[in-house]
Parts: C-alpha cells; sequence; structure tokens
C-alpha cells in the first residue's frame, strides 16, 4: 500500500516544529523544546541529526548572515551540535512518545538513517541535499513518505530528484518551498513558487518551511497555505534572543500558539454553507432591502402604474412585495384607498 502522509481532521495543515539544533547541544534544552512543543499543540517537533566529518569539508565556508551568526566554518559550527548520541535520540523520541507528540529529525548521513529510520514516521530530505543522491537514494529505500525541500534548486534539479525516488518507491512526496538563505528577507519569500510548483509537479503535495523572520512569518504561511501548501514547517525555539544558528529567525510557543488560532479563525472565515450564510442576516434581508410602497395617495379602484410606486426600506412580510416583483403590482387594482408612504399588498391590491 502507498505510504502517506498523515492527514488532520480539523482541516488545518500539517504543522512541524523545526527545533533543528536550537538545543545548542544540551540535551535538557531538547526535552524542553519537546516540552513545549507538546505546550503549543504541535502534532510533530524535528530535530537535525548529523555527524559533522560527514556533513562539511575541513574547509567548509560560511552562508548564513554573520551578523546574527559570526561562525564562518560550517564544520565549526555544526560540530557544536553533533554530540547526541544515539541512546539520547532514543530518549528524546520516547519523550515525545510519552507526551503524545510525534518526533522526527532529519538525518544527514546514512548511518544516522539507518539508526534512526524505524522510529520516524516520515523522512526530511535538506535543500542542500536535493543533489545527494546517495542519501536520497537510501531514504527512497526505506519507503516512507518524504519531505523534499527545494531551496535554492532548479526545477530541472527538483525533477531529478523525483525521478529517482520514483524508481525506487511510491509513497507520498511533499515539496517544501523555501527560500536557502537565513533569514529570508520577506521581500525574498518567493511564495508564487508554490503555485509553480503544482503546476510543474502536479502528483505531489506542496508544503512551506519558512526562513523569515518571525514578526513577518504569519502572513508568509498564511499566504502559503492559501496558495496550497499541506505541511508546514518552521524554526522552533524556546528563547527568540538567544544568539547565533536558528533562534532569530524561530518561532515561539506563543508564536505557535497563535498561528494555531490563525488557522482556525481562516478555516471558519473560508467556510460556506449557504442556510447559515443567509440566516445570519436575515434581519438584513428584511430590514434593509426594499417593499414596494404608494408614492402617492391612490384612489379606490386605481390601475396602477409605475410611476405610483417606490421602492422604500422595509420589506413588508404580511403580503407584501419585494422590490423585484414590480411586475406584480403594476396593472393591479387598488381594492381599497391606498395613503402616500403605505406599502403595496396583495389585500390592498386586486
Amino acid at each position: 500500500m502507498k505510504k502517506k502522509f498523515p492527514r488532520l481532521e480539523n482541516g488545518f495543515p500539517l504543522i512541524i516544529l523545526e527545533a533543528g539544533v536550537n538545543h545548542d547541544g544540551n540535551l535538557e534544552k531538547a526535552f524542553k523544546l519537546i516540552d513545549l512543543g507538546v505546550e503549543s499543540g504541535a502534532d510533530f517537533i524535528k530535530f537535525q541529526t548529523y555527524s559533522a566529518n560527514k556533513l562539511a569539508a575541513n574547509n567548509s565556508p560560511s552562508y548564513w548572515n554573520l551578523k546574527e551568526e559570526p561562525t564562518t566554518s560550517q564544520i565549526e559550527l555544526f560540530s557544536r551540535y553533533d554530540g547526541f548520541t544515539f541512546e539520547d535520540y532514543k530518549s528524546l523520541i520516547d519523550h515525545c512518545e510519552k507526551n503524545k507528540t510525534q518526533f522526527l529529525t532529519t538525518c544527514f548521513d546514512t548511518d544516522w538513517l539507518d539508526l534512526l529510520a524505524l522510529y520516524l514516521p516520515f523522512f526530511k530530505i535538506a535543500s542542500a541535499d536535493i543533489t545527494n543522491f546517495v542519501l536520497i537514494k537510501a531514504i527512497a529505500e526505506k519507503g516512507k513518505p518524504i519531505l523534499l525541500s527545494t531551496g535554492a534548486s532548479s526545477f530541472d534539479e527538483i525533477a531529478a530528484a523525483l525521478r529517482l525516488i520514483r524508481l525506487i518507491t511510491d509513497a507520498e512526496v511533499c515539496l517544501m518551498h523555501c527560500v536557502l538563505n537565513y533569514p529570508t528577507e520577506f521581500q525574498n519569500a518567493n511564495l508564487s513558487r508554490i503555485s509553480e510548483l503544482k503546476h510543474r509537479f502536479p502528483d505531489t503535495l506542496i508544503g512551506y518551511s519558512d526562513h523569515t523572520r518571525s514578526e513577518f512569518s504569519h502572513i508568509a504561511i498564511s499566504l502559503a497555505v492559501q496558495l496550497g501548501a499541506t505541511i508546514i514547517e518552521k524554526h522552533f525555539t524556546y528563547d527568540k534572543e538567544q544568539v547565533g544558528n536558528d533562534h532569530y529567525h524561530s518561532f515561539d510557543v506563543d508564536d505557535v500558539k497563535l498561528l494555531y488560532k490563525n488557522f482556525a479563525v481562516t478555516r471558519d472565515m473560508l467556510s460556506f454553507k449557504e442556510s447559515s450564510f443567509l440566516n445570519i442576516q436575515g434581519d438584513a434581508r428584511t430590514f434593509a432591502r426594499r417593499g414596494l410602497y404608494a408614492s402617492r395617495h391612490i384612489e379606490k379602484g386605481s390601475v396602477i402604474g409605475l410611476e405610483d410606486l417606490i421602492p422604500l426600506r422595509p420589506t413588508v412580510l404580511d403580503g407584501g412585495f419585494l422590490g423585484s416583483e414590480v411586475d406584480l403590482v403594476v396593472g393591479k387594482i387598488s381594492k381599497v384607498a391606498i395613503p402616500q408612504g403605505e406599502p403595496f399588498t396583495s389585500s390592498n391590491l386586486d
């Protein structure tokens, strides 16, 4: 059976809180991030798992904002956060299970993939690994759904990675639009690319991994969902004021709670059922719409002409005529005298 991503019954997209390495290499902080993720209501909390010497060469220049993270070497930065053992990760997995949230991690090499694959409901391939066919092949062979991040990727590169995956598995793939630039300035979010990904790759799901600063992220994520993103990933921290790495463009627990609140409001705003739509406007339909009234005093036995009527608010519920029913009034004969300003009704017309 084709392996699929879970679907949420509340109509929300899947939300993945990307704790990444915002634990700062400290296991207790990793537990804290899980606890905060649970408090926020998120279903998934994700880390990043790698061995620095299997990720970057000794000469590996930085590509991030040095004002926020001053380290100029990738391997130097990554070496700060690769100290967790398998037993450490297993304790994090158990903590997630105990607290009824789901553990995820991005495995950046096949050794970690083999150790942790059993515990992951689906896999994430980072943007920078979209041309890492050794890792993509190993992940596809696990047969589980795949998040394929597409930051800094051409459409041809995305198509090539998808072809490799499809040679191996029919499991669901979600292409995650993102911009591999930290932080992403809001004018560079390129959210319209979501629509282009949907058009070019109609057999995949589309998601969005947000790297904008948190003050813009609610807008970016809301727009992404309206454009069709069904899975959302956002960096997550215990303190946005912490220096370095990903803290400065992350959500905290209050941001995530607000995100869910906004989703609920948006869902309700977009919902439609005609009966309830009309019912809540019942008074307006009666009192703000016009009925047909006598524009002047009309004698008994008069033939009503167009000049004898005027559309006025409100409509008259008991036998009155709507503003759209002019043809039902013109040509009728008045049974009684009708004073100016009185409504025409079925009882005063023949």
